[in-house]
């Protein structure tokens, strides 16, 4: 399994639209075959950071995932708030 963690930081003046995309992600990347579990939060101790939690059944599905017409849509406009900063894990 791969287990993602993609952090991004945006200012106060763009949370709304960057909750609201995210959400529009997660619902439908939940739906990739091979998605173990994606999820998004929000810092409690960090105003504006957020992390995109993702497990995948294996590269394959990733690599699916990462090619899905709503990834590559979305991610682009997400980052426009933000360039995210990722952690990948192999267990």
């Amino acid at each position: 399994m791969i287990r993602l963690n993609a952090f991004l930081k945006v200012d106060e003046k763009d949370r709304q639209r960057v909750l609201s995309l995210a959400n529009q992600l997660v619902d439908k990347s939940r739906q990739d075959e091979g998605c173990i579990s994606y999820d998004f939060f929000e810092s409690t101790t960090i105003p504006g950071v957020f992390m995109f939690c993702e497990t995948w059944k294996d590269q394959e599905s990733l690599d699916k995932h990462a090619n899905a017409p709503h990834f590559l849509h979305l991610v682009p406009e997400i980052e426009t708030f933000g360039k995210m900063k990722l952690e990948k894990f192999m267990f």
